[in-house]
């Protein structure tokens, strides 16, 4: 027999067999994987738990070197207070070795904010002013750190200032015209050896709203932008006067730091830094305030008597999902929907740490135990974030499975637990200044839109195995 008949041969057989398995030989119903169901399988849904939540108030930020310069003025109402943040910074000039200022002419000097308009916080109607000071004092290097309630002393003269509305920047960028003077004194230096050198004569500049400005805004302003800068337009002659050459120098930024101060509202006036506050005590309500170090802290109830039988026996139970609803809420608003004089939308997410013995919070990196049970839903992203949802006011996540099963093992068995209760911490803490005002988990509020409860609550799905007479609790 020839390879090719044989090959003929093999394919008719394929075929047989593949008519045979599909022909139906009765009515008979298949469910895929419908042997794998255990009728003593129950499944069952709780989200009445108790909840204990507490606002800490924790130390000024750590803002040094951050990507943003941050400078505004922003009033949230009585209840919550006020926040003004400005920015210090070096200048720098670059990789360069050395800077030559030589034969050169001064035409003008101006510096250029980047203004990151999705960051737009408070009345934006309002016109902001901008004031550019000459820096006094040092902003030293590596070695010391920088705080949000940190300053460097400045100037009591501004040397540039712009007063304008988010509708006047038509390309994303605040350009200020700063004081011929100040461009003078860089180029009477003539020519800097080294960065080193160059920040003993310049000291750097700070960003600032006006002393009488009246609450406005406040913005982010990208130090990622090549918009950012400071420009010094120059000129000079070549062979003879009437040979006139232009040149451009640009600043970037070195050393730098935001200074953000928050006026506490008469909800949070009596929570001073290091306060532990209980949510029965602060009208069941709790604080995740970004810029403040004001977070909150998320004690779960006990979960191990799902698996504890009367006998003392443990009984297999498996939490398929757990969700923690968070809702925003309005304080000033009699249907407390979400800040809607102001319309000043809460943090765009939240994420989780863990609070260390000390009272340090260490948040969940890779590194972390916790990693493989507060992992993201997509954890190339990173940053462990419990989006905001708009349209229902609240913050949820679906992640919190593994953390419960793993924590009620541990209890069941006696074990010590790896954590006591979970730090909710703004995903922009220390970049950005919105306020989060949620319901406690006895809140009787209803939102207004649907009815639904405001309250925190914990939402937990999960199957108890061969025992069929267990009653969902």
């Amino acid at each position: 027999m020839n390879i090719k008949n044989l090959y003929i041969r093999a394919i008719s057989f394929f075929v047989i067999i593949f008519c045979f398995a599909c022909e139906r030989t009765d009515l008979q119903t298949i469910i895929i994987g419908g042997d794998l169901i255990d009728d003593a399988t129950v499944m069952c849904y709780a989200d009445t738990f108790d909840i204990e939540i507490e606002t800490h108030y924790k130390d000024s930020l750590y803002t040094k070197n951050g990507a943003y310069f941050l400078a505004g003025y922003v009033d949230e109402g009585t209840e919550i207070g006020k926040t003004k943040t400005t920015a210090f910074t070096q200048l720098s000039i670059g990789s360069q070795e050395a800077v030559n200022f030589n034969d050169r002419t001064l035409d003008s000097i101006s510096l250029s904010l980047a203004l990151e308009k999705t960051s737009l916080y408070g009345d934006t109607t309002q016109a902001l002013t901008l004031e550019v000071y000459e820096l006094l004092d040092d902003i030293q290097g590596d070695s010391i750190d920088y705080y949000s309630n940190d300053e460097v002393r400045y100037a009591d003269t501004p040397i540039g200032t712009r007063t304008f509305k988010v509708s006047d920047i038509t390309t994303d960028t605040v350009n200020i015209k700063l004081d011929s003077l100040f461009g003078i004194k860089i180029m009477e230096g003539a020519e800097y050896a080294n960065q080193e050198e160059f920040a003993k004569h310049i000291k750097g500049l700070a960003v600032k709203v006006k002393d009488s400005q009246t609450p406005a805004w406040a913005g982010k302003y990208s130090l990622e932008n090549f918009g950012t800068v400071v420009t010094m337009n120059m000129h000079y002659f070549g062979e003879s006067e009437g040979d006139t050459l232009r040149d451009i120098f640009y600043f970037g930024f070195n050393q730098r730091f935001n200074n953000i101060q928050y006026t506490p509202g008469t909800l949070t006036e009596n929570i001073k830094i290091g306060d532990v506050v209980k949510s029965e005590d602060s009208n069941n309500l709790g604080f995740v305030f970004e810029g403040t170090g004001m977070v909150a802290r998320v004690k779960f109830p006990s979960l191990v008597n799902l698996m504890k039988k009367e006998d003392g026996t443990l009984r297999e139970v498996h939490i398929n999902k757990a969700e923690l609803a968070i809702s925003a809420v309005g304080p000033t608003d009699e249907g407390n929907k979400i800040y809607p004089a102001s319309n000043l939308l809460p943090p765009s997410g939240l994420y989780f740490g863990f609070m260390n013995e000390d009272g340090s919070i260490q948040t969940v990196t890779s590194e972390s135990s916790q990693y493989k049970l507060l992992q993201a839903q997509f954890p190339s992203s990173g940053d462990y974030q419990i989006g905001y949802n708009s349209n229902t006011q609240t913050y949820s996540w679906a992640k919190l499975a593994q953390h419960l099963q793993e924590r009620t093992f541990r209890e069941a068995e006696g074990l010590p637990l790896d954590d006591d209760g979970l730090v909710i911490l703004p995903n922009q803490q220390s970049s950005s200044i919105r306020k989060l005002v949620f319901a406690g988990d006895k809140s009787d509020l209803l939102h207004p839109l649907n009815g639904q409860p405001m309250k925190m609550r914990l939402i937990v799905y999960y199957a108890v195995f061969n025992d069929p007479t267990f009653n969902c609790k």
